[in-house]
């Protein structure tokens, strides 16, 4: 069948996606094609060019109120989002059968077990993990059970009535819902897919322990290597995804887990030092630099996560909300939402409890529970989690009624 590749970066990630590239090219010659989260600024085209990669801009894909959506999502959630309407765009193009990978990931060997899957299912999903773990160390069920079952790090489609029938599904609610928003239930595009094998037929899981090795299933996986071949629970690892993995930092596996520590002269941390080593040799320390253009209004003010969230409780209803001067970022200036600090993504979610802000949020937690009482520093917690998510504090901010129904909208 006609296969394409496909994978979704903003710029700066380039590197990533030659090393990707590079090791398809090697064990699994077919068609790569890449989707730039970006402007199509002069920056950003020269190093895409410069890339050798066969790519087209998110803008171009011809979603309804494109901006907005680029603005309402930050960039994880942007190219997360936009993944289904990728994926229904190759399908339009005449291709049968569809690959996801996610930028960090690197192949190793050819992907048979994928193919043969795709032969008895249009799904493919990999779960995080084919046997338990709750340890005390991260990540474990309890994060499997908040992130989602399947990493979509991967996923691979052939087209048909129920494929066709889930891309059309799950884009609405990426494009609705698609938020790292865990009080809401959702992370990214991820845990839509939990709902797959219940609502679509043709869902076949790919267990085979040499696809999507990752620190979440480390645990149950043993890596050896058997002459230039290596071996995971005796078959091939046929792809690696280094997610969290830093390239200047090739002693860490991933800032994302605390379970597994690199060893000298163990097959994972020869992995880890390779791949590490690929993305430097593939430009990532010039890559890395380019900022995200979606990251910023037009006069160079910084979007934070407020920002964004304000536009779905703003009656304003705003075309060019990347526009300083528009009555939307006006309105948002006049609430105090305005004049961004330097956004920051979530960060990692294993909480270090020595670090000098924790212990500051537990002294002041203390002081307001002898003060006011527990049950009412607990309210207040209470409320405190509901205006976390950003939607809800920007209601408040803009006197504006929360929205709770959760209605699909874009």
């Amino acid at each position: 069948m006609k296969t394409c590749f496909i994978t979704i970066v903003s710029a700066n990630y380039l590197a990533y996606v030659r090393v990707l590239a590079d090791s398809l090219a090697k064990h699994n010659p077919g068609e790569l094609r890449v989707l730039i989260v970006d402007r199509a600024t002069p920056e950003v085209r020269a190093a895409v060019e410069q890339s050798g990669l066969t790519c087209i801009y998110a803008q171009d894909l011809g979603l309804d109120d494109f901006e907005r959506l680029a603005y309402k999502y930050d960039i994880l959630e942007l190219n997360t989002a936009l993944k289904p309407s990728f994926l229904k765009r190759i399908f339009a193009q005449g291709f049968e059968q569809a690959i996801y990978l996610d930028p960090d990931i690197q192949i190793h060997a050819p992907l048979l077990p994928v193919f043969d899957a795709l032969e008895k299912s249009e799904i493919v999903l990999t779960p995080h993990a084919l046997k338990p773990v709750l340890d005390g160390f991260r990540p474990s069920e309890l994060d499997f059970l908040r992130a989602g079952a399947f990493n979509l790090g991967f996923i691979a489609l052939r087209k048909g009535a129920d494929s066709l029938a889930l891309l059309d599904w799950w884009e609405s609610r990426c494009l609705a819902h698609g938020f790292n928003d865990p009080h809401l239930g959702t992370f990214v595009d991820q845990k839509w897919l939990d709902l797959a094998s219940s609502y679509f037929n043709s869902v076949g899981i790919l267990r085979d322990a040499g696809c999507n090795v990752a620190y979440w299933n480390l645990h149950e996986r043993r890596l050896e290597q058997v002459g230039n071949q290596i071996l995971v629970n005796g078959v091939p690892l046929r792809f690696f995804h280094f997610s969290g993995v830093k390239a200047n930092d090739p002693r860490q596996l991933s800032k994302y887990q605390n379970r597994h520590q690199l060893m000298a002269g163990t097959v994972l941390q020869s992995l880890v030092a390779g791949y590490c080593n690929a993305l430097l040799a593939a430009g990532h320390e010039q890559s890395i630099k380019l900022r995200y253009t979606f990251a910023t209004l037009d006069d160079g003010t910084a979007i934070t996560p407020t920002m964004r969230r304000a536009l779905l409780s703003s009656p304003v209803d705003e075309p060019h909300p990347f526009s300083a001067a528009s009555p939307l970022q006006k309105q948002l200036k006049a609430a105090g939402i305005g004049g961004g600090n330097s956004a920051t993504g979530a960060g990692s979610p294993i909480v270090d409890q020595t670090s000098r802000q924790v212990v500051m949020a537990n002294h002041a937690v203390r002081l307001l529970g002898r003060v006011l009482g527990v049950e009412r520093v607990l309210q207040l917690a209470r409320y405190g989690a509901l205006l976390t998510r950003g939607p809800h504090l920007a209601s408040v901010l803009l006197k504006h009624p929360l929205d709770l129904t959760h209605r699909l909208r874009r």
